[in-house]
């Protein structure tokens, strides 16, 4: 169907404020109809989107944004391709799935219509961001994605210091965003155009001094990794995951900081490669800090949801890992990864929700207060088992593919042309070694929430609603599936990665 990137978007947009004013008339019509707009959208790209690109291998959409002199100056664009479709489904899937989940975990909150409005503002800036063809029409989107999720933390985050929270989150991702736009200004100096499939665009960076090449890497490089939280810009992460409404948590960490990996692997990579592998050791050893950093502190927690905001970072440390590598194999398997981590790491915040609402909103994320939780939760147990597990890279789940992609990329950069790199060979070895510090904070989680002694005070815990089982049991299926046949994702994604690897080669 002609036009149905752009139909995606407007129903988001337009949804917004046609929940809000739903919702001031009837608070349960708000989440339902969020979801409604949010499934069709979802619907759309599946039955249109994704069958014209596993034919053609892309969907584009162009329009005329605004005209000097009677010609087309700016150009509005919409791309769906081998490396975009992906992530645009991961996005669609999960969002609609915490949508549907929030209807349930929102229903006790306070102004819910404006919930689900942001929420579907927050839906269209994501899925923009990743289909976005020019870097103006890119920032855009990338504000309209940092405004709605950080008045979602503001106004419905669980700690008191929930605004003091997002605005620091505010404020990290803003400054990053600043970076940005000046690596997009300095980008259009030397190409005259935003277009980024414009001839111009290659053209003027092969032309460009190495010297601004490298500052315009920086730039942007600083701008993504703030969104990725990379250490050391990762001290925003922590407090607004583990305090934001759980359904969003779900989003910020399952989607949304895996903007920053995606726009890396299509901005940096695609058209500033030869530049970016420059730092290939530098990159990887900030991911394996990264990774390692993020892993050791999830062990020192005790609060459920913190735990997983730590091991968001360390998570983040995977993906940088591939992409840094500048392989093939490598940028396929940070790029499956981004949809591996949506379907574990959603997971296991639904399950931390879980607890919170069918428990407490404190004693429910303290996992020294929990344990023996099997018995009477057995579906929720066997859920946050199998994406515990996916996480940790255990076959034949999902995310174990990823993880060798990812590490098997890094000792193909190592090795380079023959010659093998001691320093990046050293850094290769010590993450695959880090994995163990996953296993470890995830089993433990599993043990102390679910194992152990039944607890009296737990006698009437019962399993969740359907709204909020139903997407878990989900995502949990689409683990074990993409374990088994990962080919349904790689198929797609191999392909993009292999021109990557081929614009950065020269």
């Amino acid at each position: 169907m002609s036009g149905s990137l752009l139909i995606m978007i407007v129903l988001l947009v337009v949804g917004a404020p046609i929940v809000y004013a739903v919702g001031k008339r009837s608070t349960k019509a708000a989440g339902w109809l969020a979801f409604t707009f949010s499934l069709i959208s979802l619907t759309i790209f599946s039955l249109s989107v994704v069958p014209a690109v596993l034919k053609e291998n892309l969907y584009v959409e162009t329009y005329t944004w605004a005209e000097m002199f009677g010609a087309p100056f700016l150009t509005f664009g919409l791309r769906a391709d081998n490396l975009s479709t992906p992530i645009v489904g991961m996005i669609l899937l999960l969002c609609t799935l915490a949508t549907l989940y929030s209807i349930e975990y929102m229903s006790r909150e306070h102004n819910q219509e404006l919930y689900f409005a942001l929420l579907l503002l927050y839906i269209a800036g994501m899925v923009g961001v990743v289909l976005a063809t020019n870097l103006v029409q890119f920032y855009i989107f990338w504000e309209i994605m940092l405004i709605p999720s950080w008045l979602l933390v503001a106004r419905w985050g669980t700690s008191e210091k929930a605004q003091l929270i997002a605005f620091k989150y505010f404020m990290f991702t803003h400054l990053g965003a600043i970076c940005i736009i000046l690596g997009i200004a300095a980008t259009w100096s030397l190409t005259a155009t935003f277009d980024l499939y414009a001839t111009e665009m290659v053209s003027g960076i092969a032309a460009a001094p190495a010297s601004t090449l490298k500052l315009i890497v920086a730039l942007f490089m600083l701008g993504f990794a703030v969104k990725m939280a990379l250490f050391p810009l990762h001290s925003w992460l922590p407090d607004t995951y583990s305090e934001a409404p759980t359904p969003i948590s779900v989003i910020l960490s399952g989607v949304m900081s895996e903007c920053g990996v995606y726009a890396i692997a299509r901005i940096l990579l695609t058209f500033f490669g030869t530049t970016f592998v420059i730092y290939t050791t530098t990159f990887m050893t900030i991911a394996v800090i990264t990774m390692i950093y993020g892993g050791v502190l999830a062990l020192a927690q005790k609060d459920f949801k913190r735990m997983l905001a730590y091991s968001s970072i360390s998570q983040m440390g995977y993906m940088f890992l591939g992409l840094a590598a500048g392989t093939a194999t490598g940028i396929s398997g940070s790029m499956f990864h981004i949809v591996n981590h949506a379907i574990s790491k959603g997971l296991l915040f639904m399950v931390a929700g879980v607890l919170m609402h069918q428990i407490d909103q404190i004693k429910g994320r303290d996992m020294d207060k929990l344990g023996g939780l099997a018995g009477k939760m057995p579906i929720t147990a066997t859920i946050t088992l199998i994406a515990g597990l996916s996480m940790v890279g255990v076959p034949p789940l999902s995310g174990f593919v990823s993880e060798v992609l990812i590490f098997a990329g890094a000792f193909i950069a190592a090795s380079g042309a023959g010659s093998w790199s001691i320093p990046m060979l050293i850094l290769a070895v010590i993450a695959v070694i880090s994995t163990v510090i996953t296993a470890g904070y995830i089993l433990w989680m599993i043990r102390r929430v679910f194992f152990g002694p039944p607890r009296e005070e737990f006698e009437n815990v019962k399993e969740p609603p359907l709204t909020m089982l139903a997407p878990m049991a989900l995502l949990a299926f689409l683990a074990i599936l993409l374990g088994f046949y990962p080919d349904l994702v790689l198929r797609i994604l191999v392909p993009a990665a292999e021109e990557i690897e081929k614009l950065i080669g020269g």
